[in-house]
């Protein structure tokens, strides 16, 4: 759902993302993410408010993505929830002096499209934004055996992980040399 600066009444307008059809995400390359998937429709309110310069958008969202965790890559539920506030600037009122430093308000600042903020997008930023680097299905998650690929966390293998690496080997005699603190 696209909205216009000149959609929104002065008084602002309210939007509830039920409002909003279903949706995906989509990866940097534009398709539809494999590895994260939304589980729950989006629930919340954007509150779109008009501004001299542009249009301020203050939204909370609630929903669920099912992500691969990094350590044992199973499958598991991450919670997703944002209270954001994001401000866009209509390109007449945009900086034009190009050797200006940026002030720490012109970092939180985005451009309005001439057709007008699509809101999917706002949502799918703020979902994104709240997924971690590297998503772990629980803090203490100690992942799979690097020799035969075990679930460690229903149990141990046996395996004797304390396999040195033969090429590292030689620079067991550089530590010795260390100062102390380095070790």
């Amino acid at each position: 759902m696209k909205v216009r600066w000149e959609d929104i009444p002065p008084e602002g307008r309210e939007i509830a993302l039920d409002e909003l059809p279903p949706f995906g995400l989509h990866g940097s390359h534009g398709d539809e993410e494999q590895e994260a998937r939304v589980v729950s429709a989006a629930k919340g309110v954007l509150v779109l408010q008009r501004t001299p310069k542009g249009i301020e958008v203050q939204g909370r969202i609630r929903t669920a993505v099912s992500l691969q965790c990094a350590r044992c890559l199973k499958e598991f539920i991450l919670p997703i929830v944002s209270e954001f506030e994001e401000c866009f600037t209509l390109m007449e009122h945009a900086p034009r002096d190009e050797d200006r430093e940026l002030l720490q308000e012109d970092m939180d600042v985005s451009f309005l499209p001439e057709g007008g903020i699509e809101l999917r997008d706002i949502v799918e930023e703020q979902i994104w934004m709240n997924i971690p680097m590297k998503p772990l299905c629980h803090d203490g998650c100690k992942g799979l055996c690097s020799i035969c690929g075990a679930d460690l966390n229903c149990g141990e293998c046996g395996c004797d992980r304390r396999h040195r690496d033969p090429r590292f080997v030689v620079l067991e005699r550089f530590k010795p040399n260390l100062p102390h603190g380095r070790r």
